[in-house]
C-alpha cells in the first residue's frame, strides 16, 4: 500500500516551479487529526491518469515526490493517503526580477515562460489550522486487457462495501477521450450499485494542458465548455455532474503549467473537504451478463428441486383426511405470509435509515482571463445566481469556493435552494454545492408502502392463526408433510433470491470462483454454489 504523510506548504515561502513543504516552526498549529479519513473512490479506464491524479494531489499537499504506487494487474486495490494542514490556497506567477506578481498578459506569453522569468507562489491561504486526512483509493483500469469490466468493478464495489464509508467517487476521463455508451454503461452501472453517490460523481478531465488550451483560445474555442457541452449530449442531459479540468503531469520547467496544474488540485480538494460520510453497509453488484448465465446453471437444479418438492407435498396434502388437509393448507400460508413479512422487513431495514444520500452537485466554474481572451469588451458580472431543485427535501448542503469567491444570500425551503455566488471585481468565479438528503426522506413514499404491507400482513396472520385454535394436532405423518412444505419454501425463497439482478457485495468473495469459471458447473459447483446463499436448500440438493 503507497501512501505519504505531508503537510501544506507555507503561503509566504517563494519557490521555483514546486512549491516546497512547510518546516516544523511554520507548522505549528494547534490541529487535531480527524478520526476518520475522507475516503475517495478513484475509477476510470487504465492510462486515463488514475495514479498521476493521486501523485499531484500529494504534489500540492507539499511532498515533491509522494510515494504512491501505480495500480497494475486485475484486483489491485491500493490506498494512498495524504495529511495536509488545510491552508488551501490558489497560486500565483510572480516576476522573479521584481518580485512582484505578474502584470495581466496573454495566454500564449503566459505558456512560453520559463523558470527564468516566473516562479510559482501561494497566495494567501482560505483556512487555517484544520486537518484534512485524505485516504485516495486508486483501482485498475475498467478496459484492461486481462480482466473484464463486470468483474473489476464487483471486485472494486465489494473491497467499498468493506470500508466504515466513502466520501465522494471520482471518475478519471483523458481529454482524448470522448463520452459515449461505455461511460453510459459505467454510469448505469455504478447508479444500481452505488445509488447514495451516484449523482454525486466527480469528472475529471486529464491533459488539460496549457499547450491544448492554448491551441483552442486561437481558435476562440472554451474547451472546457465545450468538453462539459460534449458530455451532456452523450448522456442526454440526463445528470448535472461536477467536472473538474486538469494537468496531472506539467511540465516542472513551465510555471505556468506547474500554478495551472496545482489551482486544478486546490479547486478539487477544496470540493473533497466538503464531502460527507456516505454509508456503505448495503452496497449492491449488479450481475454481468456471464453471471447471469451462471445463475441460470444454479436455478434449473433448483426449479427441479421446486418440482419434486412441490409434487412430493401435493401427495401428502392429498392423502390427509379432509380436516388435516385444511390445517396443513392454512399453516401453508401463515408460513408463505411471513417469508413476504421477512421480505418486507429486510427492504425496510435498508431504507428506512438517517443516513445520507447525494442529490446532486452544481458548480460554477468561469475563469474571467478566458472569458477577456475569448470575447474582447464582453460585460463580467461579478455573481451568478444558482438555484438547485430536487424530488425530495434537501436536508444539508455542503459548499466550497475558489480563492476570493464567497456564497451570499443562501435560501433552503425543502426540495429547493437558491443562493448568490460571488467573485471580487475581475475576477475568476468558482464554487461548488453539494445536495444531501437522507434514506428515510429519499424512500418516503416506499417505506410508508412496505410499513402499510407489514400491517396488513400481521393481521393477515393472526386470522389464519385464530382460524387453528381448537383444532387437533397433527400426526407424524402430516408432521412430515409440514416440514416438507418448509423445505419447499426454504427452495422457493432461494429461486427468488438467485433470479435478482443485483446481490449484496459482501458475498463477491464468496461467489467469485463461480463467475469467472469458464466452465460449466458440476453438481457439487451447484451444491456450493447454492451453500453461499443458503446452506439448508443445498443440503437438499445433494441429498437423497
Amino acid at each position: 500500500m503507497g501512501s505519504s504523510t505531508t503537510q501544506a506548504s507555507s503561503p509566504s515561502e517563494k519557490t521555483g516551479p514546486v512549491p516546497t513543504p512547510v518546516d516544523d516552526k511554520s507548522a505549528n498549529h494547534k490541529v487535531k487529526a480527524a478520526e476518520l479519513p475522507s475516503n475517495v473512490l478513484i475509477l476510470g479506464e487504465t492510462a486515463n491518469g488514475k495514479s498521476t491524479l493521486i501523485r499531484q494531489l500529494g504534489v500540492y499537499a507539499g511532498n515533491k515526490n509522494p510515494d504512491v504506487e501505480i495500480g497494475h494487474g486485475q484486483w489491485i486495490f491500493i490506498r494512498n493517503w495524504v495529511e495536509c494542514i488545510i491552508d488551501w490556497s490558489a497560486y500565483y506567477l510572480e516576476d522573479t526580477y521584481s518580485g512582484q506578481p505578474l502584470k495581466k498578459t496573454s495566454y500564449s506569453e503566459l505558456v512560453d515562460f520559463t523558470d527564468e522569468d516566473a516562479i510559482v507562489v501561494a497566495n494567501k491561504p482560505d483556512e487555517h489550522g484544520k486537518v484534512f486526512k485524505l485516504e485516495l483509493i486508486d483501482t485498475p483500469g475498467l478496459d484492461d486487457s486481462d480482466g473484464n469490466d463486470m468483474e473489476i468493478m464487483a471486485e472494486i464495489i465489494s473491497k467499498v462495501s468493506e470500508l466504515s464509508h466513502l466520501n465522494a467517487v471520482i471518475y478519471v476521463r483523458s481529454m482524448n477521450k470522448p463520452f459515449g455508451t461505455s461511460f453510459m454503461r459505467f454510469y448505469e452501472y455504478i447508479q444500481r450499485c452505488m445509488p447514495m453517490i451516484s449523482n454525486g460523481l466527480i469528472v475529471v478531465h486529464t491533459g488539460y494542458t496549457v499547450d491544448r488550451v492554448e491551441r483552442a483560445l486561437s481558435e476562440k474555442i472554451d474547451l472546457a465548455k465545450q468538453r462539459r457541452e460534449s458530455f451532456q449530449k452523450a448522456t442526454k442531459g440526463k445528470m448535472s455532474l461536477a467536472h473538474f479540468f486538469m494537468d496531472n503531469d506539467p511540465d516542472d520547467s513551465n510555471p505556468f503549467a506547474v500554478s495551472e496544474s496545482l489551482n486544478g488540485c486546490y479547486k478539487l480538494l477544496k470540493l473533497l473537504s466538503t464531502q460527507l460520510r456516505l454509508d456503505t453497509s448495503n452496497l449492491k453488484l449488479l450481475k454481468a451478463p456471464n453471471m447471469v448465465n451462471v445463475d441460470a446453471h444454479m436455478l434449473l437444479a433448483l426449479q427441479r428441486l421446486q418440482s419434486r418438492l412441490q409434487k412430493r407435498l401435493d401427495d401428502g396434502i392429498a392423502a390427509a383426511d379432509k380436516s388435516k388437509s385444511a390445517i396443513l393448507r392454512t399453516r401453508r400460508e401463515i408460513a408463505r405470509l411471513q417469508a413476504q413479512q421477512g421480505e418486507c422487513r429486510e427492504r425496510l431495514d435498508e431504507l428506512d435509515r438517517d443516513t445520507e444520500v447525494v442529490l446532486g452537485t452544481k458548480t460554477v466554474a468561469e475563469d474571467y482571463g478566458m472569458k477577456e481572451l475569448l470575447w474582447e469588451g464582453m460585460l463580467w458580472l461579478d455573481k451568478r445566481d444558482v438555484s438547485f431543485d430536487s424530488d425530495c427535501s434537501i436536508t444539508k448542503v455542503q459548499k466550497s469556493t475558489g480563492s476570493g469567491c464567497k456564497w451570499l444570500d443562501e435560501d433552503r425551503r425543502g426540495t429547493t435552494w437558491r443562493a448568490t455566488l460571488k467573485s471580487g471585481i475581475f475576477r475568476s468565479m468558482e464554487g461548488s454545492a453539494t445536495f444531501y438528503t437522507t434514506m428515510q426522506r429519499k424512500h418516503h413514499g416506499e417505506i410508508q408502502t412496505m410499513k402499510a404491507r407489514l400491517s396488513h400482513g400481521k393481521e393477515t396472520i393472526a386470522f389464519h392463526e385464530a382460524s387453528l385454535q381448537g383444532l387437533g394436532p397433527l400426526d407424524d405423518k402430516d408432521a412430515e408433510t409440514e416440514e416438507l412444505a418448509g423445505h419447499l419454501d426454504r427452495c422457493t425463497a432461494t429461486i427468488e433470491r438467485i433470479k435478482k439482478d443485483t446481490f449484496e457485495a459482501a458475498l463477491w468473495p464468496l461467489l467469485r470462483q463461480f463467475y469467472v469459471s469458464h466452465r460449466k458447473p458440476s453438481n457439487s459447483d451447484i451444491a456450493d454454489f447454492v451453500e453461499v446463499y443458503d446452506p439448508k436448500t443445498s443440503e437438499l440438493l445433494v441429498g437423497p
